[in-house]
C-alpha cells in the first residue's frame, strides 16, 4: 500500500465516521488539549483577547475546552470533514458559545483566514493525518502575527500510544509482517522528525515535550475501537483484506486482554503516550 492510500491520508474518508452528536466533546484526546494549551499560552492571557485557530478540530475537543478558559478569546476551528464540523457545530449551538466558529476548510491551504491574524495555532491530532504536513505548517505560519509571541502547538501519537501499537501488533500476528510504511497515526512519532518539520515551516525555540495519559477501559469497550467507519482503523482492514477482518478483531481483543490485564476494579488501564511540538514565530 502506498502511503498516499492509505484511508487516514483521504479527507473524504473522515466522512465516514457519520454524525456525532454530543453536547460536550471530550474523550482521550482532551487531557492532551489542556495541556497543549497550558503549554503554549502563558496564563496571563488567560483573560486577554487573544485568537486562536485549531486546525483539523475534528469534533472541536481543544476549541470546546478553550471557549470557557479563555473566556474573551475568538476561536476558530477547521476540519476539512463536514461531518466533524457539523458535529462541532453542534455542540456550538447546544451550548452557546459565543466565541468559536466552526468552518470546513482544508489545513493544508486556508487562503479565507488573513496572514498574520492569529495568536495561537493548535493541531492535536489532525496535522498527523495531512497528506502535506509540511505545507500546513507553512500555512499556520502564515497565519500567525509577527509578534515574537505568537506559537503554534501540535499533537502527535507516540509509537506506544495505545490504539496504534496495538493495531500495529495485531497487524504482525495475523500477517507475520511488518509493516513496510509508516501507518499515518505514527507520522510525526519521531522527535527529530517532528523538530525539523517544524524548523523547515520557519518556527524557531522549537519545545518537544513527551506526555502521557493512561485511560481505563472495560472489556466490552474494546469493540468500540475496530469500527471500520474508523479511517486509522479502515487501513489495516484494507492491508489484510476482508478475509482476515475476524481474525484481526479475536488478535487485537486477545492482544489488549494480554498486555493489559484487568485491574482491581475490573478495568484495562492503558496508556496514550503523545508529543506535543512547540513553536514560536518571530
Amino acid at each position: 500500500m502506498s502511503i498516499r492510500s492509505f484511508s487516514s491520508y483521504i479527507p473524504e474518508s473522515w466522512n465516514k465516521i457519520g454524525p456525532i452528536k454530543i453536547l460536550i466533546p471530550g474523550g482521550m484526546t482532551l487531557p492532551f488539549s489542556i495541556d497543549a494549551l497550558n503549554l503554549t499560552i502563558p496564563k496571563s492571557k488567560a483573560n486577554e483577547k487573544i485568537k486562536l485557530l485549531d486546525v483539523g478540530a475534528g469534533i472541536g475537543v481543544l476549541s470546546f475546552y478553550a471557549s470557557s478558559n479563555y473566556p474573551n478569546s475568538e476561536i476558530m476551528a477547521t476540519d476539512i470533514s463536514k461531518c466533524m464540523i457539523d458535529s462541532l457545530n453542534y455542540s456550538i449551538e447546544g451550548n452557546q458559545l459565543k466565541n468559536v466558529t466552526a468552518k470546513v476548510m482544508d489545513g493544508q491551504s486556508m487562503p479565507e483566514l488573513e496572514s498574520e491574524s492569529f495568536d495561537y495555532c493548535f493541531s492535536m491530532f489532525g496535522l498527523i493525518y495531512f497528506p502535506d504536513r509540511l505545507a500546513s505548517l507553512k500555512e499556520m505560519n502564515r497565519l500567525l502575527k509577527s509578534n515574537n509571541q505568537s506559537k503554534v502547538s501540535i499533537g502527535s501519537w507516540q509509537s506506544d500510544a495505545f490504539l496504534p501499537m496495538v493495531l500495529e501488533r495485531t497487524y504482525e500476528k495475523v500477517t507475520g509482517l511488518k509493516l513496510s510504511t509508516k501507518q499515518p497515526a505514527l507520522s510525526l512519532d519521531d522527535k527529530e522528525l517532528f523538530k525539523s518539520e517544524l524548523e523547515q515551516a520557519g518556527f524557531n525555540n522549537i519545545e518537544i515535550h513527551s506526555i502521557g495519559h493512561p485511560l481505563e477501559l472495560p472489556t466490552e469497550s474494546l469493540s468500540n475501537y475496530l469500527r471500520p467507519e474508523n479511517p486509522v482503523v479502515d487501513d489495516f482492514y484494507k492491508l489484510i483484506g476482508d478475509d482476515n477482518i475476524n481474525k484481526f478483531k479475536e488478535t487485537f481483543n486477545n492482544l489488549v486482554l494480554e498486555l493489559f490485564p484487568k485491574n482491581e476494579n475490573g478495568f484495562h488501564t492503558v496508556q496514550w503516550n503523545c508529543y506535543i511540538g512547540i513553536g514560536e514565530k518571530l
